[in-house]
This record gives C-alpha cells, sequence and structure tokens, in this order.
C-alpha cells in the first residue's frame, strides 16, 4: 500500500517518507504474504496448475471460502503489526473445505491485510477511495475483484505491468525536459484498462471474515512470540 498525501500523516505502524514529487508524503504499509503467499501454496499444493488456473478455482469458491481464514503471516510480518515471529495461519479447515476455498482463502487473507493497512493509514489522516493495483496480481481478476469487495474500494488496473521501471523513466523524462512535469507525464504513459467496484452482497461476508482475522493474531500472538 502507497498514499500519495499532500500532508504530513504519521503512523508508527507505518512507513512515510519524503515522495519524490515536491509537496508531497509518501504513507506506506506492506504485508510480507502478497503474491508470495499464494506462490508458496501453488508450490506446496498445486504444483499442476498454472496461476490462471488457481485463479479460476478460485471462482469456484464463494466469499468467505467456507469459513477459512488465512494470515498471511509467511515470514513474520510487518506493518501494521512489525512482529517477525508471526506466521501464517489457515483456520477454519475441515473435511468438507476444498482446494478452491484453501486459494480464495489465500487471496482473502491478503486482502484482509490491505484493509487492515488502509485502516490504519485513514486514521492517521489518509484516506484512499480509489487504488489503483499494478503487478502479477493485478492480472487476476478474481483476486482484485477479492480486494476491491474487502477494502470497500474502486479498484483501477493500469495497462503497464512494469509499474517500477515506467515511473523511473518518467522521472527521467520530467528531469531532462521529455514532459514539463509529473502531470504530463503521467498523462501520455498511463491509462487504466479494468475497473473494479465493491459487491455489496460480497462486503458482508467479507465484514465477517475480516472480524475473524483481525482477532486471530491477538489470540494466537502470545504462542507465535513463544516460537524458537
Amino acid at each position: 500500500m502507497s498514499i500519495c498525501t499532500d500532508q504530513y500523516a504519521a503512523d508508527p505502524r507505518l512507513i512515510l517518507g519524503f515522495h519524490v514529487v515536491p509537496g508531497r508524503w509518501l504513507l506506506q504499509g506492506g504485508t510480507t504474504g502478497g503474491g508470495g503467499a499464494l506462490k508458496w501454496l501453488r508450490e506446496t499444493m498445486c504444483p499442476e496448475l498454472s496461476f490462471e488456473e488457481m485463479s479460476r478455482l478460485a471462482e469456484t469458491a464463494q466469499p468467505g471460502s467456507g469459513g477459512v481464514v488465512f494470515l498471511p503471516y509467511m515470514a513474520g510480518e510487518r506493518s501494521p503489526i512489525w512482529n517477525p515471529k508471526a506466521s501464517g495461519v489457515f483456520f477454519g479447515l475441515g473435511f468438507g473445505t476444498t482446494r478452491g476455498q484453501m486459494i480464495r482463502a489465500c487471496m482473502e487473507g491478503v486482502a484482509y491485510a490491505l484493509r487492515h493497512n488502509l485502516e490504519t493509514a485513514e486514521a492517521a489522516g489518509a484516506r484512499a477511495d480509489t487504488l489503483r493495483s499494478m503487478g502479477g496480481s493485478a492480472n487476476s481478476r478474481v483476486w482484485t475483484q477479492i480486494k476491491a469487495d474487502v477494502s470497500g474500494r474502486n479498484i483501477e488496473v493500469p495497462a503497464s505491468d512494469t509499474a517500477t521501471t515506467l515511473g523511473a523513466a518518467m522521472l527521467a523524462g520530467v528531469g531532462t525536459g521529455v514532459w514539463s512535469g509529473f502531470e504530463e507525464a503521467a498523462g501520455q504513459t498511463v491509462s487504466v484498462k479494468k475497473h473494479f467496484a465493491p459487491e455489496p452482497g460480497a462486503q458482508a461476508v467479507y465484514d465477517r471474515g475480516y472480524e475473524t482475522y483481525r482477532k486471530l493474531y491477538p489470540a494466537l500472538e502470545e504462542i507465535m512470540n513463544a516460537q524458537e
């Protein structure tokens, strides 16, 4: 999560720094899970599937994944809990749990982590009403829709999968005079190709799932911290 703001909005649970654009701040948060959690799930439990096939399986599961909730703390966790001993958890497994539900739960857990960071940022005074999603996971329609439903935000997906490279090129272009400023550079290079809006029916399910998600870590924190 990266929120560009023109006001100082600090919170010790997040990362605040100067933006490269003058007069702007960048408030950031991030999970250690993310796309890496789905990569781990594929390598350990779905090695014969592509990420596209995993997305299709996730679509066969209903929102809430049959009650399965995933904590994506696969290498400790960064914001907003900052605990290197936090660990990943699948909660709510049963004999009826399907592989599609586990895949979807993994996606939902990452979305819950995003919501946790967004709520922390909002408490600090920085709210993002529209999100822009970039990178490999943004190519998954089901995962991006889940993030929209869980966060309650509209999500836009720009065409480029090379955001870091494009940003560096834009900075170089502004610096060398190819563009007169950042607004012109963005206007000529960035275009939105996909739009996702929260689905009201799914939001109620995810509110309950998020409540469970937020309760799980405090309930398990002492056990996690006791691990060698």
